[in-house]
């Protein structure tokens, strides 16, 4: 029973993280053969539709100039883009800055009091006029090119949603260090995208047809995966457009990097009972990539959890020995990334990312147990 467990849990997770990507790449050349037609379309149409871009704001007086003089150098057409932002209850000199801004393309919304950022996108979505949508957030800084990377997908009606890339960068200018498993999760991106089936989007840079929001509950976390994913469950396409970059700074410490992920953890979990329809294997595969890309790495804490205890009490036999020694090591090689002073070498970096990023969402899932994760964010500060 004991080696049972063990097995079942390596299994699992070898088939998320190895055979599932295996699957993907079958589904994409199967596509080819079949002369299938991608939901990604190469150029816009002859003029460029309107576009609101909208940011959720509290207490961003750090960034708000950079944002405003962002939005207004972007490459698209003056007259048919414009800039709404939705203060949540911003106390700091947020709202000035922005009502400072004599341009006619920023609008600033000032609500009295701060409710979540879901709560304020539910308040303002319905009052916008244009039909795409671009969300971001007020530190996330776009290519020029940006906008219309995305919004030349919506040509093809299919598609509902499309996300861009979003790049971390450490406060002095340097790469994030999410590296390697950065660049995994990027391939799975654009094959579940070359299949219509994108899960989830990056919150800071995407654009979504108007008409197929959808407000949500004034308690969801990660209001941005589970938008994509309601508009993927009406039958529309989400896709990728990995041209269409924004850049963003990480978190400033290990410690503030946890607390980010521990939310979207918690958010995650949260989630699936909220898009539970996606997971219906009737729906083909996007129902198997919920379950192999989001629902089983979800729970990936717990197949390490349970591979551990289960290898440990077979430790008399030199091959669970040895596969204890394995996940101690990574362990303490997970662990000694909180300290201030903590090895960072080329090559334990990834051991040490996979391990952090595993508990936060241990951490994550125990905040949506108890129901202490806040709706409330808050920007991590260099």
């Amino acid at each position: 029973m004991v080696k049972w467990l063990f097995w079942s849990c390596l299994l699992l997770m070898i088939y998320s993280y190895a055979i599932y990507p295996l699957i993907l790449a079958a589904a994409c050349c199967l596509q080819r053969l079949m002369g299938s037609k991608s939901p990604v379309v190469e150029e816009a149409g002859e003029e460029w539709p309107r576009v609101t871009m909208l940011v959720a704001a509290y207490n961003e007086a750090s960034v708000i100039q950079e944002k405003i003089e962002n939005c207004l150098a972007l490459d698209y057409p003056a007259g048919r883009l414009r800039v709404v932002i939705a203060s949540d209850g911003s106390s700091d000199a947020t709202n000035r800055l922005v009502a400072a801004c004599r341009d006619p393309r920023i609008q600033l919304i000032a609500y009295p009091q701060r409710r979540g950022k879901i709560s304020t996108l539910n308040a303002t979505i319905p009052a916008l006029e244009d039909e795409i949508l671009v969300m971001s957030d007020a530190n996330t800084m776009y290519a020029p090119d940006a906008v219309r990377k995305l919004v030349r997908h919506f040509a093809d009606e299919r598609i509902g949603c499309v996300c861009g890339e979003l790049v971390l960068e450490l406060p002095d200018g340097g790469g994030s260090g999410e590296g390697l498993y950065w660049k995994y999760e990027t391939l799975l991106k654009r094959m579940e995208s070359r299949l219509g089936f994108l899960l989830g989007a990056t919150g800071g840079i995407f654009a979504i047809r108007k008409s197929l929001f959808r407000p949500l509950p004034p308690t969801t976390i990660v209001e941005d995966f589970v938008t994509a994913m309601k508009i993927l469950e009406a039958g529309h396409h989400v896709c990728y457009e990995p041209k269409a970059r924004a850049t963003e700074c990480s978190a400033p410490t290990v410690r503030d990097e946890m607390k980010r992920k521990s939310r979207i953890g918690a958010g995650g979990f949260q989630a699936i009972g909220m898009t539970a329809a996606m997971l219906n294997p009737r729906r083909g595969l996007p129902a198997l990539g919920y379950w192999s890309h989001k629902i089983l790495r979800w729970f990936v804490p717990f197949l390490m959890l349970s591979a551990l205890i289960s290898s440990a009490a077979l430790a008399a036999q030199p091959l669970y020995a040895f596969f204890l020694a394995t996940q101690l090591l990574s362990v303490a090689v997970g662990l000694q990334g909180l300290m201030p002073r903590s090895v960072d070498h080329r090559l334990v970096r990834p051991v040490r990312y996979f391990f952090l990023m595993n508990l936060a969402l241990l951490i994550g899932f125990f905040r949506f147990l108890r129901g202490t994760q806040r709706v409330t964010w808050e920007q991590a500060r260099g």
